[in-house]
């Protein structure tokens, strides 16, 4: 029986670990080509569990960075789940809201528990680049599971009342405290009062 998901996988897998000759790499390669064997012997399960410890090891050689990163109309409640605003101009009392999905991140070891520890910073300069406040340590995630979650979302709002009219650019900035990690991103906005 032919499993297109577990191909696509695996597919996946194989993609994501090519690249630079490197212990962490072969090892990706090793555990991706024996699912793609256990899965043509017809063991699923098997294939399955050595398929995503390749992901698994390709993630972690991955620098922080973001599948997605919006403007949102109101706070998500799971991951995938967002609305997306239609509008990036806001009238100066709304608070602007964020989504953002981390990839790449890392995981403390806490005996049985994998801890996801991320801080984040945020800059905000105008449209021709001049700073016009930061603020570190914005937001700090910190997530327990048994098991080593790679999807993650988090929501994030800034209220800036008393802005004036333009258009500004903010920066938000992630540190993953498990792996050492930086990643950030840039989004644009305007604000535009009556």
């Amino acid at each position: 029986m032919h499993h297109p998901t577990l191909f696509r996988a695996a597919a996946m897998a194989l993609t994501l670990t090519a690249g630079a000759a490197s212990a962490q790499t072969d090892d990706a390669q090793q555990l991706a080509a024996k699912g793609i064997e256990l899965l043509k012997a017809g063991q699923p399960e098997e294939a399955y569990k050595a398929l995503n410890d390749a992901a698994t090891d390709a993630w972690l050689q991955a620098p922080l960075g973001f599948r997605r990163t919006l403007l949102v109309a109101a706070p998500a409640q799971s991951y995938g789940g967002f609305s997306p605003r239609e509008s990036a101009v806001f009238d100066g009392n709304t608070p602007l809201r964020f989504y953002a999905e981390p990839t790449g991140f890392g995981w403390v070891t806490d005996g049985e528990l994998y801890r996801i520890d991320l801080s984040i910073d945020f800059s905000l300069r105008s449209a021709d680049g001049k700073s016009l406040g930061e603020q570190k340590d914005f937001q700090n995630f910190k997530i327990e599971s048994r098991e080593r979650v790679r999807e993650m979302f988090f929501n994030l709002t800034l209220t800036l009342n008393g802005a004036p009219d333009g258009r500004y650019i903010v920066t938000f900035t992630v540190h993953d405290h498990a792996t050492g990690k930086d990643g950030s991103f840039d989004l644009p906005f305007e604000i535009k009062h009556g």
